[in-house]
């Protein structure tokens, strides 16, 4: 895993159309794990993590645009550290389990 330095939507969306696997922490977004079942397993992927105060409308949609499938984590709003704990720890929980 390598964490990235904050960049630009524009920046961004050339890399999301690219991956195969984008998934984007958005609080309006349906819960993670029932997004994931529609997922498959790839060698590397995306997790977009946005700001704190989340996403704009524009953002969002110009982000699932490219590619990237817009997940929830929870009713609670998390900051973006523990967002980013949150989402890995529930992909590598899943990714794990489907390789069993």
């Amino acid at each position: 895993m390598s964490l990235k330095s904050p960049i630009q939507i524009r920046h961004l969306l050339p890399v999301v159309s690219q991956s195969k696997l984008a998934f984007l922490a958005s609080a309006e977004a349906p819960p993670f794990f029932s997004v994931l079942p529609e997922s498959s397993i790839e060698q590397s992927g995306l997790l977009i993590i946005g700001p704190e105060g989340d996403f704009t409308a524009e953002e969002v949609h110009s982000l699932k645009s490219a590619g990237a499938a817009p997940v929830g984590l929870g009713p609670c709003r998390l900051r973006v550290e523990t967002a980013t704990i949150s989402l890995l720890s529930a992909l590598m929980l899943w990714s794990d389990a489907k390789h069993r």
